[in-house]
Parts: C-alpha cells; sequence; structure tokens
C-alpha cells in the first residue's frame, strides 16, 4: 500500500575524479577546481592512441584497503566501483547494518557500460586463442548483474534489488519506499570508462581537441572554439533514500527531501547522448509541474544535465529562458565541467550537488562564463552564497543512454 511518508536523502557515497568521499568532492567543487586533465598514456597497444584526450579520471583507490575479507575470484573494476560508492554511503548515513533488517533495505544499481571490460577480455582470449583457453571465471563476470551479485554479499543486503541499464536508479528507489516495501533504498550508478571507448569516440569528432595549431592547451582553453562534444569522467555515486520516520527514530542526518521525480522520452535522441531537444525538456518539465503540483516560481536551482557550454546553450539554457522569462530566474549549475560525462554515475553526482548546495546555502559554480551558456546572471562560473528558503525546490536534471530524460525535485 503507498504511504504518504517522505522521503530524504541521509547518506551520499562519491569517488570521481575529485576524490574519494563526499566531503572532498563538495570542497573541490565550491573552489571551482576540475578534475579534467589531459591523458596522453594508454593501456591498448593494439590500438591507435598517440593523440593525447580530455579525461577525468577517478580517484585511485585498492579494493583491499577497503574491504579486507575479500577471496579470489576479486571483483572486477566495475564491480570495485560500486562496491566503493556503497560502502562511502553507507558509511556516510551511519547506517549499522547489523541493527537493523536486510529484509527492510533496498539496493537498485544502474550502469550504462555495464561490464564491457569482462566482454572485452573474454572476446580478445577467444578470438586470440580460442574458446579452450577461455577461463570461465572472465566469462561469469560478462553478465550485467555481477555487480549487484558483488555489492548485496559485501553488505548481506537481502531487500527488493535490481540493476539497470541506463536509467535513474533514485526513482526505483523512491517508489520501492513509497510503496511501503523497504525503509531504505540504496541508489547508486557507475561506470568503468573504458579506453576503446574513448578511442571510439575520438575517431567520431566527439571529444575536444587538445593539441590545435601545435601547442597543446588546457580544457579552459579548449572551450574558446568547443570543437568537441564530450569529455569523458570515470565514477561511482551513491545515495541513501529513506523513509522519514525511519531516518528521524535512527537519529540519522538529513540532506535534503526528495520531493518527487518526472521521466519522459526525447524524441530527438537517436545517436549520441546529448543530441537533444530543447523542446521536448520544456514540455517535459511543463507536464512534471502541473501533474505534480510543483510551483515553478518555487524553483531557485537546476542543477542541469548539460556537460560541455555548447549543449547548455542549446538545450537547457533555451528552456530556462522561456519558462521564467517574467520572473527571476532560477540558479544553473552543472558538474560536468568538473569531473566530465559519467553516464550512470552523472545523474547521482547531480542529485547530491543539489542537496549539498540546498544543505548548505551554496550555489556551486559550473566553471563556464554565463554568457558563453547563455544564462547570464543565472549561472555563475565560481561558488556563490545563497540562503535557500525552506519552500525553495531544486531540479535536477538528468539525461540517460536509453533516451530517458528524468527531473528529480528536492526541497531543502
Amino acid at each position: 500500500m503507498e504511504t504518504q511518508e517522505k522521503i530524504v536523502i541521509t547518506g551520499c557515497g562519491i569517488v570521481s575524479g575529485l576524490g574519494i568521499g563526499v566531503q572532498p568532492f563538495w570542497e573541490k567543487l565550491k573552489a571551482g577546481e576540475s578534475s579534467i586533465q589531459i591523458k596522453d598514456e594508454w593501456n591498448t597497444p593494439d590500438l591507435d592512441c598517440s593523440t593525447p584526450v580530455f579525461y577525468s579520471k577517478c580517484a585511485d583507490f585498492s579494493i583491499s584497503e577497503y574491504f579486507t575479507d575479500l577471496k579470489p575470484p576479486f571483483p572486477l573494476r566495475y564491480s570495485q566501483l560500486a562496491m566503493m560508492g556503497c560502502k562511502l554511503a553507507i558509511e556516510d548515513a551511519n547506517l549499522d547494518l547489523a541493527s537493523l533488517s536486510p529484509e527492510q533495505i533496498g539496493l537498485v544499481l544502474d550502469t550504462s557500460c555495464s561490464s564491457n571490460g569482462a566482454a572485452e577480455a573474454f572476446l580478445f582470449k577467444l578470438f586470440q586463442d580460442g574458446p579452450a583457453k577461455v577461463s570461465p571465471f572472465i566469462f561469469t563476470k560478462t553478465t550485467t548483474n555481477c555487480a549487484l551479485g558483488d555489492v548485496a554479499r559485501a553488505f548481506t543486503l537481502r531487500g527488493p534489488s535490481s540493476i539497470l541499464l541506463g536509467e535513474n536508479s533514485v526513482c526505483y528507489g523512491y517508489d520501492l519506499i513509497k510503496a511501503g516495501k523497504a525503509d531504505i533504498v540504496i541508489c547508486g550508478g557507475f561506470d568503468e570508462i573504458r579506453e576503446t571507448a574513448i578511442l571510439a569516440n575520438q575517431y567520431r569528432g566527439y571529444l575536444p581537441s587538445v593539441e590545435k595549431n601545435g601547442k597543446t592547451r588546457t580544457f579552459a582553453e579548449s572551450l574558446v572554439d568547443e570543437e568537441g562534444k564530450v569529455v569523458y569522467g570515470e565514477a561511482a555515486s551513491f545515495v541513501v533514500l529513506e523513509s522519514e520516520s525511519h531516518a528521524q527514530k535512527r537519529g540519522a542526518k538529513i540532506y535534503a527531501q526528495m520531493l518527487d521525480y518526472h521521466v519522459s522520452g526525447d524524441e530527438a535522441y537517436q545517436d549520441f547522448i546529448y543530441d537533444r531537444s530543447a523542446d521536448s525538456l520544456k514540455q517535459h518539465l511543463v507536464d512534471f509541474s502541473e501533474s505534480r503540483q510543483i510551483d515553478l516560481e518555487q524553483v531557485s536551482l537546476i542543477v542541469g544535465a548539460s556537460g560541455m557550454p555548447w549543449n547548455v546553450r542549446e538545450y537547457e539554457a533555451p528552456v530556462i529562458n522561456d519558462l521564467w522569462k517574467n520572473s527571476t530566474k532560477p540558479f544553473y549549475t552543472t558538474v560536468k565541467g568538473a569531473v566530465g560525462e559519467g553516464f550512470s554515475s552523472s545523474p547521482i553526482t547531480s542529485l547530491i550537488t543539489g542537496a549539498l548546495c540546498l544543505q548548505n546555502d551554496t550555489v556551486v559554480g559550473s566553471g563556464y562564463n554565463p554568457q558563453q551558456v547563455g544564462l547570464n546572471g543565472a549561472a555563475p562560473k565560481l561558488a556563490v552564497s545563497y540562503s535557500f528558503e525552506d519552500d525553495d525546490i531544486a531540479l535536477v536534471n538528468s539525461i540517460h543512454m536509453g533516451g530517458n530524460t528524468v527531473t528529480v525535485a528536492l526541497k531543502k
């Protein structure tokens, strides 16, 4: 039976180019730091790796330092990212798993790139040496839900669980708690960014050029001409969703309330994740505000799904300028200029950012010039202080590989 219980965020876990844990992430965001650097070292010698690219490398970690009882065969990197994000979120939420019913703790994970590393290793060995030389351990790890099993076993979680492919896990977590199926749902997004994917998209012309007229330039310098469409970034981001009464009962800190969410398909998306329709986004936000009775005048912050300035200008800025043309525009920011496009990690990274902005009365900067993104006065380049009121709303946009557009509404 559906309950009217409020759903709140009580824990955040993130491992990204800005470090390990929510506090380093937040402090570096406020300081305007970016983890996008030049990648010119490659581990794929069979491919052409002579050209450097911009990339946000995930912070280094050793899984054995965080999970001391692991036994072989050890989880692959994409599972390790999920385990790290989950562990950080559990610790941040101060969840004492031993004192809680494992059947009432749900787990919903999302990945867009899946277990591509295992699939690559399996196929490489198969084609090079034949089926007799392929390890059965590698084959079992080519299944996408391998990460779900690794995480569930690591924390002995027995509640409702699922792994998604290119969707927003918090939508499912929200519904599970609303339906009374769980008291807590750990929701995460993670992706191992393979070098083969980076090189393939470099070949397609989607990446900005590091070298111009014989000179090496920084990411900030590359934005002058914006030749590329995307910069990749590897990360894992997790949040703990919880019913408000359960959170209050155990004395948990609360980052923000998740009011609701809205999902719609974008008919313009065909090939590239950023090929989106501004008209579809406008209708999406109008439908959300009308069906969920969200007053757009109370929206004080939008955390965008756009990556580079060209996409903000073409996708989200026209919608904001239109919907709020007769009133004060909400603040706008995106974190992808700091950590890159992380696919399934990005929606949760943006959600964490929105919750932290509300909690700390701070709007982090996008790292881009407001004129460049087409939102003069509404999109600060660097962090600014702003006193959010109790009824102020933050909208967190996300775009997904399957073509969906998702907006989550948060309240302080």
